[in-house]
């Protein structure tokens, strides 16, 4: 059997107390550069006895450079069908010499999902190394035992500024038991050899540099390196599966909600009632959405298979809450028996997603469940209770999802959100006092990704909370809401603001001159540093755009002295923006035009792109000089 170099330090590392091998001066130079901590040695090995029943076994020696990185916690994910054996740990200062042995108050054992959970037993141990003495070296040692399995874990090879000097993986498994595997963003292959009746594959990496994280760059999954592994054939209770395809995994998912779907007489008829009037299908469909809004709430239930299979539909009728999966099932009952087909859709919610590979299948591209109408190509998000209809909103929009039909799993793509469908335009009245402060009053009506977080606060926070929020959210250091509203409308994803806050101190005196800010409320200024050094594409997957009139009234004592610029416009592909500015009297009116373009550009014009976002923010952060007519 080969045995590796890992294989041969980290037991030494685990019995002895003087191991001048982690002295960080044996780090290659090149591997400090961009670095926040080095992975010295690791090792995964994960041995499969049957197609339901694996142990996972890692050893981990990581020097840990400085508290920008998080290598110096260890999270273990557990359910009812896994079980973690004994974590060992040490710690060993930046000489390499022994300090201690993990203790016990470092292991933390909690819920996963606990804050929005009534059931479960998804769990996390934490472990997180209570040393600030930087640099230092931690040894992680730990087993995880499971009796059910879905999927192999992927080899995640390196985090963002981390270096990794040697790595391995191996998957030990019976000869009956087959699998398939895919590397992302490197070129390996693994080391194939037989013992008996098994096999095993090993994968190694040496001397791979920290990858950089910056700004607005794309997934992870896009530019870390990642090994993809899936086994053909799965098992979990008395459920058997292939994930051979997306097909296939398709047909065991749909196979685990089969018969689900089936309402209660009463609810049936309830059905029949709700949409005896409607004059369409979309009016149906709106019509059960609310209903399934204001009858049920989002709670997870991860329990067993429950974790992957939905619980029916009388169940979530009856107790009144359920998990994505289950509401996702209950809505899609309430639509059968209105006649109107759905299929439920697996969907990666976030920004670090893995755009899914045709030609590989892997169960943990998912975290999430909505559901799909074919007849209206229709959307819908399952577990909100105040998003409208047919409104997905910004955490999935524009990914491939999973279909789960009849003829097993079929890819497809939620609709993307453009740049005119997240919109605001707003009216601000800023009244200037003669003591310096200021009476600001907004309106406001924001559209699509720019409506949600005002309709979140709306519908969940209190009058203080949502003040409160607010101000945190205001470019102004202090303010004092005299006034706070919002409505959201209920068929569309629109959201109308109004308040007025009144300002003690409002811009900055010098002498007799006053310097005002021109955009006091909405003034850009997302401008990412300066990088002449850009190794990654940038990727801005919002777009969105912005119409403001703001009006400025100061006192009969103060004069304009000067105005920057009273016609601003800038052009390029990445967006645009205007502004104009007249001045009437005692009153200064400036009418601002912005629009931030979605964008997907090689590393080459990061410099080009954030000029852009620099005069954008430049523009908007003018000032008007006032000066005391005294």
């Amino acid at each position: 059997m080969r045995i590796s170099l890992i294989f041969l330090l980290l037991p030494c590392c685990l019995g002895a107390q003087n191991m001048p091998v982690y002295n960080i001066v044996n780090i290659p130079s090149e591997l400090l550069e961009n670095a926040s901590a080095v992975v010295r040695a690791r090792e995964i090995t994960f041995r499969v006895k049957a197609a339901d029943e694996a142990v996972l076994h890692e050893k981990r020696v990581v020097t840990v450079l400085s508290e920008a990185s998080s290598s110096d916690h260890l999270v273990l994910l557990y359910d009812g069908f896994s079980k973690i054996g004994k974590i060992k740990g040490r710690v060993y200062d930046a000489a390499g010499q022994f300090i201690r042995d993990l203790e016990k108050n470092e292991i933390n054992d909690r819920s996963f999902i606990s804050d929005f959970s009534i059931y479960e037993d998804s769990r996390v141990r934490y472990i997180d190394v209570n040393h600030d003495k930087f640099p230092f070296t931690v040894v992680f040692e730990y087993d995880i035992a499971y009796s059910a399995l879905r999927g192999y874990p992927n080899w995640d090879i390196q985090d963002f500024n981390t270096a990794v000097e040697q790595s391995e993986f191996t998957l030990d498994m019976p000869s009956d038991l087959t699998f398939r595997h895919k590397s992302l963003n490197i070129d390996l292959t693994p080391i194939e050899r037989t013992e008996g009746r098994r096999r095993l594959y090993s994968w190694s990496v040496h001397h791979l540099k920290a990858v950089k994280k910056e700004p607005y760059a794309p997934p992870a999954m896009e530019l870390l390196p990642v090994v993809l592994v899936s086994p053909d054939l799965f098992k979990a209770e008395d459920y058997v599966g292939s994930i051979s395809s997306w097909q296939s995994f398709g047909a065991f998912q749909y196979e685990l909600a089969k018969g689900r779907d089936v309402l209660s007489p009463a609810l049936r008829e309830k059905v029949k009632a709700l949409t005896a009037n409607a004059a369409s299908e979309g009016e149906k469909i709106a019509i059960l959405y609310r209903f399934m809004q204001e009858n049920t709430r989002y709670v997870s239930v991860q329990l067993g298979i429950g974790g992957w299979q939905p619980f029916d539909a009388q169940y979530v009728e009856k107790n009144k809450y359920g998990d994505c999966k289950a509401l996702s099932n209950f809505m899609k009952a309430l639509l059968l028996e209105a006649g109107i087909t759905a299929y439920p859709a697996l969907v990666k919610y976030g920004d670090d997603y893995l755009d899914l590979p045709d030609d590989f299948a892997t169960p943990y591209a998912f975290n999430h469940v909505i559901l799909y109408v074919p007849s209206q190509d229709m959307w819908l998000e399952c577990t909100s209770n105040y998003l409208p209809p047919a409104y997905l909103g910004s955490g999935t929009d524009d990914r491939k999802v999973l279909l789960i039909t009849e003829a097993g799993g079929r890819l497809s793509r939620t609709p993307s959100m453009p740049a005119s469908d997240n919109s605001a335009h707003r009216h601000i009245e800023v009244n200037l006092l003669g003591d310096g402060g200021a009476s600001i009053g907004v309106h406001a009506a924001f559209d699509g990704a720019l409506h949600e977080w005002y309709r979140y606060a709306g519908e969940y926070y209190s009058p203080e909370e949502l003040q409160k929020e607010m101000q945190k959210k205001s470019p102004l250091s202090q303010s004092y809401f005299a006034k706070l509203d919002v409505h959201a409308a209920k068929e569309k994803p629109e959201v109308a603001l109004d308040y007025v806050v009144d300002v003690p101190q409002f811009g900055s005196k010098a002498g007799k001159r006053f310097f005002i800010p021109l955009n006091p409320i909405s003034a850009f200024s997302d401008v990412p540093a300066a990088n002449d050094n850009r190794v990654h594409p940038v990727w801005v997957t919002d777009g969105y755009m912005e119409q403001d009139t703001i009006v400025l009234h100061f006192p009969e004592n103060y004069a304009v002295e000067s105005i920057p610029a009273t016609s601003t416009t800038l052009n390029s592909a990445f967006g645009s923006y205007s502004a104009q500015i007249v001045q009437q009297d005692q009153t200064l009116t400036v009418v601002r035009y912005l629009e931030i373009k979605p964008a997907r550009l090689p590393a080459s014009r990061y410099t080009e792109w954030r000029n852009f976002r620099r005069d954008v923010a430049k523009a908007d952060g003018m000032k008007v000089v006032l000066v005391g007519k005294n």
